[in-house]
C-alpha cells in the first residue's frame, strides 16, 4: 500500500510541481527577451542591431534536449 501511496504522490504532486516550476522558468527568460528587446526599439535601434544584441544577449537553451537527455556513463 505504500508503494501505491508513493507512486500516486509522486504522479500527482511532485512531477506537475516540477513541470509547473521549469514552465514558469521558460516563461520568465522569454519575458525577459521580450522587454530586452522593446527596451532597444524604444530608444530607437535599428531592427538589424536589436536582433544582432537580443542573439548576443540571450542564449538559447534547448529545454527540452535538458529535461529529457539520456544520462550516458
Amino acid at each position: 500500500m505504500s508503494l501505491v501511496s508513493s507512486l500516486l504522490k509522486l504522479l500527482f504532486l511532485h512531477i506537475p510541481r516540477s513541470l509547473f516550476q521549469i514552465a514558469g522558468l521558460v516563461r520568465i527568460v522569454r519575458r525577459g527577451r521580450r522587454a530586452f528587446r522593446k527596451a532597444l526599439k524604444k530608444e530607437g535601434l535599428p531592427e538589424e542591431v536589436v536582433d544582432a544584441l537580443t542573439e548576443e544577449f540571450f542564449v538559447e537553451v534547448d529545454w527540452k534536449g535538458m529535461i529529457f537527455r539520456k544520462e550516458r556513463d
